[in-house]
């Protein structure tokens, strides 16, 4: 077993809302950044498009006080309310130094961007720091981490207990480390009473979208709500596929799954949503 997790993440990320125009080759439409970097972005967007798809963006950032404007292609999607793309900066089509410019205006974004580790050990302990204020935007895969922190576990403790499901989320996990909310000392930590009622809010609001918190496999003969094994791995691999952007891949398994629970109602409503983008 290797020793450290590496972050799988390129490059760094911050945490910017910035308004941004989009255009391809029959549309336009308006979205916002969830995270912005010098490499991508992504986009909270109320239209989604197919991986490969390249796209023109303006991207109003505020901080900085000037419109970014960049050639980006679609690495992934996620159809689940609140849809989101990752967007992939192309080289050479994208303005230059603009990042720099939001580190020297920004300086909580500079400090988040030093705190982002580039590995972490398997032996390293995770506390949950300072809950946020008012309740946060927490994806179905940061709830999985924050739910499993509690008053302190391993990243190896952590992968076990997630087992299948922990690939998926290993890039949310270095996420909330360089947002603070795990940290990496007992005396940063707070009580997990804290956070209990910002994940139970958070928990939900994904419920309420019908957005599954990626979980392990079930060890025993039969999954959740009565699917087997079997169709519950190939769903677990199937988000996984489609988290990272692999659509047909994505699709492909997920119609295993239903082949196997054909009344499983989580499953059929995936391949909906995925309707649009499945050959």
């Amino acid at each position: 077993m290797h020793t450290e997790v590496l972050n799988p993440r390129r490059a760094p990320r911050v945490p910017q809302r910035c308004t941004v125009e989009i255009r391809d080759r029959f549309a336009a439409w308006k979205a916002e950044t969830e995270d912005l970097g010098p490499r991508g972005c992504q986009l909270v967007t109320p239209r989604l498009a197919a991986p490969g798809r390249e796209l023109q963006l303006q991207i109003h950032c505020q901080a900085i006080g000037r419109t970014i404007k960049a050639t980006g292609k679609v690495v992934w999607t996620r159809a689940q309310e609140p849809s989101r793309l990752g967007v992939e900066f192309q080289v050479g089509e994208t303005e230059a130094g603009w990042f720099e410019m939001l580190m020297q205006a920004d300086p909580a974004a500079a400090l988040t961007v030093r705190r982002i580790p580039e590995r972490l050990s398997r032996a390293a302990t995770l506390y949950l720091g300072d809950p946020p204020r008012f309740l946060g935007d927490f994806s179905a895969e940061e709830v999985a981490v924050l739910g499993r922190v509690g008053a302190g576990v391993t990243v190896d403790g952590l992968a076990r207990a997630l087992g299948s499901a922990f690939e998926r989320v290993r890039g949310s996990m270095f996420a909330l480390v360089s947002r603070r909310y795990v940290v990496l000392t007992p005396r940063e930590a707070v009580s997990p009473e804290r956070w209990r009622p910002v994940l139970e809010g958070a928990e939900r609001a994904l419920a309420a979208e019908g957005i599954a918190i990626p979980a392990p496999t079930p060890a025993g003969p039969m999954g959740a709500v009565g699917r087997t094994a079997a169709a519950q791995a190939l769903y677990d691999e199937g988000i996984g596929h489609l988290t990272a952007g692999r659509i047909e891949v994505a699709v492909s398994r997920l119609r295993d799954a239903r082949a196997m629970a054909p009344d499983d109602a989580l499953i059929k409503g995936a391949l909906e949503r995925l309707a649009p983008w499945a050959s």
